[in-house]
């Protein structure tokens, strides 16, 4: 088991087959669509080609791709930072400790690209990711809110 560099050509496929699951697990209503996909696998595509902004990492499990987190340069008002945009790991490796792997990796990239701040965004359903990432030294910054009618 390794976490290594993504490689287009051989993980494109696993990556976007995962992204129906990762959405899901998230947004317990989310309905995966030919159109939904179709746009994942447009950003994947140009975050291949622009690895100085997007640094995607899998974990390997001997050819098989068992997770992967994808992390970009981002700037905003308060300037640039790091943004964890995905962390997925499929079933059987979750509650592993594989999650700190990948979260290690992100770090690294981070780090990397001279930033100081790294910012994720979790839905409070994902109560496995929230403990992980609580556990690293994520802290709730801000609240989003919504009204349905």
């Amino acid at each position: 088991m390794e976490i290594r560099p993504y490689r287009q050509q051989q993980d494109f496929r696993a990556v976007l087959d995962a992204q129906c699951d990762l959405y899901q697990i998230n947004f317990p209503r989310f309905v995966c669509t030919p159109v939904f996909l179709a746009d994942q696998a447009q950003r994947l595509r140009v975050a291949g080609r622009r690895p100085m902004e997007n640094g995607i990492f899998v974990l390997d499990d001997e050819g098989t791709m068992a997770g992967f987190v994808w992390v970009a340069v981002r700037v905003d008002l308060q300037g640039a930072y790091g943004s964890i945009d995905q962390v997925y790991l499929k079933p059987p490796y979750r509650r592993q400790g594989y999650g700190n792997w990948l979260m290690n990796a992100a770090d690294g990239f981070i780090k990397k690209q001279g930033l100081k701040t790294a910012r994720l965004y979790v839905t409070r359903e994902n109560a496995d990711a929230v403990r992980l990432y609580q556990r690293l030294g994520y802290e709730v910054t801000r609240h989003e809110m919504e009204r349905h009618f």
